[in-house]
């Protein structure tokens, strides 16, 4: 295989970088290198997707998050109520302990729902962030096989370079290294 001139490339930050020969495609990794001539390559695809499980992931989180608030505050008053119930009874002295006791971690527990709930909310706005953002995904198809690489967000350096892969898939094979 001849060396070919290097075409362009396209820089995966920490994960490597993908270099176009003329006729090869390499992608340098961290601790690993792997070279595919562009005759074994059958297609390239480039696109942009968003991913809907991410936006289903954090519509219910919100509800999730939603409900929770709305029920942290009415169920910590009840359980304090009980609890008020409880100690203002009259009984046996064990049982009136032991369910002022329940009822208050219980009251005290209710009271952490709220910031859980906000918590959830967090995440689901994290998510929605990642479901907007999206992937830009470079395939490479092989006979049998084929490649992805992710990236995150919508990028146009990615998209030209499958752009240059696709013209050197489309370039006559007799010419090597023009």
């Amino acid at each position: 295989m001849s060396q070919g001139d290097l075409l362009t490339e396209f820089d995966f930050g920490p994960r490597g970088r993908l270099a176009l020969y003329t006729n090869r495609v390499v992608l340098h990794g961290a601790d690993a290198m792997e070279t595919v001539p562009l005759a074994h390559l059958a297609s390239v695809r480039v696109a942009f997707e968003r991913e809907p499980s991410k936006l289903n992931w954090a519509v219910a989180l919100l509800v999730v998050a939603l409900i929770l608030a709305l029920v942290s505050r009415p169920l910590q008053d009840w359980m304090l109520e009980l609890a008020g119930k409880v100690a203002t009874s009259g009984g046996r002295e064990s049982l009136e302990t032991a369910l002022f006791s329940i009822f208050t971690a219980l009251g005290r527990l209710a009271r952490l729902l709220f910031p859980f709930a906000m918590l959830l909310a967090a995440g689901a706005v994290a998510l929605l962030v990642f479901f907007w953002l999206g992937l830009t995904t470079l395939t490479l198809s092989f006979a049998a096989t084929e490649r992805t690489y992710p990236v995150r967000g919508r990028n146009r350096l990615l998209e030209q370079f499958a752009e240059a892969v696709a013209e050197q898939l489309s370039a006559p094979r007799g010419r090597s290294g023009t």
